[in-house]
């Protein structure tokens, strides 16, 4: 089981990003009294408080002062049993890779950076609206694990404005250089509420051709095989095994508790979720009560979330779990299964099926197909 923390303030906003977050602190005081109360208010929502991950996401968690973290921390850890040897993971953007910031993490006991690097040219950067600079990122990542940061993970972006081929597989080749542990490439998409949207309905900018983003995908699968990262998740590679803990258990459907606005939880039954407002999220706590929406989960709800996770990662989907957990709605899907088989997108291997390499282009048809309406 697993926390997820939303720290939603940041010092901009990206022109791409849907997450929720504020480019303001004036409510920081307020978010951290809430959070408290939310933490306290929840403590029975899941049935155990064995705790194996902890992930601070934004939203900018670093953009907090070491002692306001701490605060968060503290109060997680009246509430939950944390296991010796968890993975705690933290976003950064690069300009907080700096000393005092990363010793106040460290000490913390965080051992997972994912950094925000999204592209090493400064140009590109500047498009979209990042705070840092290539060197900035470059140098940060390298510093962070020469102090003893040995599971870093960084993102990058396909489909940036104007970027070319050449300049995305340069980008793929300078984070292959740094002593990186992960790396999560996404395919770029329109979220709602963003400047690029915005850009879009006005004609300044638009997607590449769903063509060329899956042949630039497919060149950055094949590149970063070579380089020595296992393809484990459609959108993030590992070296040596180092996979995101946290976001697998994700996909292989464990429970989790998410606290702070826009954060969701799973218990296994129902899927929650905190308003992305942050005065709404505020003003409910500080009257004793959480701001959210709820759905229960049918069987035919857990059956379709178990086929779009598992087959996101290598691992695939369990046949016994589907003949048997599933059977009513696997008989409605053998056939297509099967046709998948045939076209070489889906393997069967140990008793799971999973998306071939070449499979993972297609993967949102695959899914689709396989889904029980």
């Amino acid at each position: 089981m697993g926390i997820y923390v939303h720290v939603p303030f940041c010092r901009s906003k990206c022109f791409y990003c849907g997450f929720y977050s504020v480019a303001s602190l004036k409510l920081k005081e307020a978010y951290l009294g809430a959070i408290g109360r939310e933490i306290d208010l929840r403590r029975g929502y899941l049935q155990q408080q064995e705790m194996h991950t902890l992930y601070f996401g934004g939203g900018t968690p670093s953009y907090l002062e070491r002692g306001e973290l701490e605060r968060i921390i503290r109060k997680l850890e009246e509430n939950y049993s944390f296991v010796p040897g968890m993975e705690r993971t933290i976003e950064l953007n690069p300009e907080d890779l700096v000393p005092e910031k990363l010793q106040g993490i460290k000490d913390l006991g965080f051992n997972r950076l994912s950094i925000g690097v999204q592209s090493f040219s400064d140009e590109q950067l500047k498009r979209i609206n990042r705070t840092h600079s290539a060197r900035q990122a470059m140098d940060g990542i390298t510093f962070a694990a020469g102090m003893g940061f040995d599971n870093i993970s960084m993102d990058l972006i396909i489909g940036l404005p104007g970027q070319t081929e050449a300049e995305l597989l340069d980008d793929v080749e300078r984070a292959s250089g740094l002593p990186i542990a992960h790396l999560s490439v996404y395919m770029l998409s329109i979220d709602s509420n963003t400047v690029f949207e915005h850009m879009v309905k006005r004609g300044e900018f638009r997607l590449e051709d769903e063509e060329v983003m899956a042949g630039r995908y497919q060149r950055v699968c094949e590149r970063l095989k070579e380089l020595g990262f296992e393809h484990y998740e459609i959108s993030n590679f590992a070296r040596n095994g180092r996979y995101s803990r946290h976001n697998t258990s994700y996909w292989q459907q464990k429970s989790y508790i998410g606290f702070g606005p826009s954060a969701h939880s799973y218990d296994l039954y129902s899927r929650q979720w905190n308003t992305a407002n942050l005065k709404t999220y505020i003003d409910h706590l500080n009257e004793g009560t959480l701001s959210f929406e709820k759905e229960e989960l049918k069987p035919i709800d857990l059956y379709n979330e178990y086929v779009m996770t598992s087959l996101r990662t290598m691992w695939g989907m369990e046949k016994q779990k589907l003949e048997g957990e599933y059977a009513e709605f696997w008989e409605q899907v053998r056939e297509q299964v099967r046709k998948y088989e045939d076209s070489g997108d889906l393997i069967e291997e140990g008793g799971r099926w999973r998306i071939s390499e070449a499979g993972w282009v297609i993967s949102d048809t695959i899914l689709s197909d396989l889904f029980v309406v």
